[in-house]
């Protein structure tokens, strides 16, 4: 049995319980704040690890003038997926969402993939 940094012993807590428990140590008052701090941030970068709740309310008021920005070390994953779905689109290949409705229209096929992506983020 080792000791982690924390003082926790690793082999009785492998998945580092006592280290997220002690992260969130604090009032909830302190967790409102740097969530409100969150969210009044003029640029939202989006690397595809997290994304807090802040993140998502400040962008959908988006009246707060708030950026996005695609961090640069997820831009060739972003660019791999786009060229994947264009490519099976190419093909004929039917793709949930892309190539069909979704939900209950998920039978209906188009040719129409980029009006239907559109039509889903709003």
């Amino acid at each position: 049995m080792s000791v982690n940094n924390n003082g926790y012993i690793s082999a009785n807590d492998p998945l580092n319980w006592g280290a997220a428990a002690e992260a969130m140590a604090g009032s909830h008052l302190d967790e409102v704040k740097r969530m409100v701090e969150e969210y009044r941030r003029p640029v939202v970068k989006l690397g595809g690890e997290t994304l807090t709740i802040s993140q998502v309310a400040a962008i959908a008021a988006h009246d707060q003038g708030v950026k996005v920005e695609l961090a640069e070390s997820s831009r060739a994953g972003v660019k791999a997926s786009s060229d994947w779905v264009m490519e099976s689109m190419d093909k004929g290949t039917d793709s949930y969402g892309v190539t069909t409705g979704f939900g209950a229209t998920s039978h209906r096929r188009t040719k129409q993939g980029g009006a239907l992506q559109k039509e889903l983020i709003r």
